[in-house]
C-alpha cells in the first residue's frame, strides 16, 4: 500500500516543483485513526476516514530568497507547529484549509482568528487560503487587510511586509509562561504555609 501524506507543493512558473511540505499534525479520526490496530472497528463505522501518515519536519520553503512556512488546516491553532516553522527560519506563514464542512457557521471565523495569534507571536505576515472562506492576509503585528466572504468566489491583492524580527516567544516558546506558572505555584506554597504557622500560633 503506497505511503499517503496530506501535502502543499510550491510549483515553479514551468509547473514542476521547487518544495513540498507534508501535514505532520494530522486530524484523528479524519486522516488516520488513533490506535489503528485497537480501533480499526472505526473505518467502518466512519465513512472517508484516510490514512495518512505524518510529514517529518516544518521544511520551510525559498520564494524569492524569503522562507515560507506552511501549515496545513488546522495546524495553525497549534502554536507549537508554527513555532517550529519560524524558529527554522520561516519569516511569512501560509496556511490552506478546507473549511467547507463548518458550513456557514462562526467555525470559519473561529479558524481565521486563530492565525492573528500567530502572526503576532512571531511577528511574521500570515497568508490564509480557504476553499470556502475566510481567506486573507494578516500583517505581522496582527492587523487583518483584504478578506473573502464565505462562499465567496474572489481573488485577493496585498503588500507582504516581511519583518527581520525574531520574537523572545520564536526562540524561548513558552519558557516565560511556564516561569509565571512556576512562580505562581510557589507563592502559592508559601502562602499556605504561612497560613499553618498562623493557625498553630493561635
Amino acid at each position: 500500500m503506497p505511503a499517503l501524506y496530506n501535502s502543499a507543493y510550491l510549483l515553479n512558473p514551468d509547473g514542476t516543483t521547487q518544495a513540498r511540505y507534508d501535514k505532520r499534525h494530522l486530524v484523528p479520526f479524519g486522516e488516520y485513526v488513533p490506535l489503528g490496530p485497537l480501533l480499526g472497528f472505526v473505518n467502518k463505522l466512519v465513512d472517508g476516514i484516510g490514512d495518512f501518515i505524518p510529514g517529518t519536519g516544518p521544511a520551510p520553503m525559498d520564494i524569492a530568497g524569503r522562507q515560507l512556512g506552511v501549515a496545513i488546516c488546522f495546524e495553525i491553532i497549534f502554536p507549537d507547529v508554527v513555532r517550529d516553522l519560524a524558529r527554522d527560519g520561516a519569516r511569512i506563514i501560509a496556511t490552506i484549509t478546507n473549511d467547507a464542512w463548518f458550513g456557514r457557521s462562526g467555525a470559519p471565523l473561529q479558524h481565521f482568528s486563530m492565525a492573528v495569534f500567530r502572526a503576532v507571536e512571531h511577528r511574521a505576515p500570515v497568508i490564509r487560503a480557504a476553499n470556502t472562506g475566510i481567506s486573507g492576509f494578516i500583517d505581522a503585528t496582527g492587523r487583518i487587510g483584504p478578506t473573502s466572504g464565505l462562499f465567496v468566489e474572489t481573488a485577493l491583492i496585498e503588500t507582504i511586509r516581511v519583518s527581520p524580527i525574531r520574537t523572545f516567544y520564536t526562540r524561548a516558546g513558552d519558557i516565560f509562561a511556564i516561569g509565571c506558572g512556576i512562580l505562581v505555584a510557589i507563592v502559592i506554597l508559601i502562602g499556605r504555609r504561612h497560613r499553618r504557622t498562623f493557625t498553630s500560633s493561635y
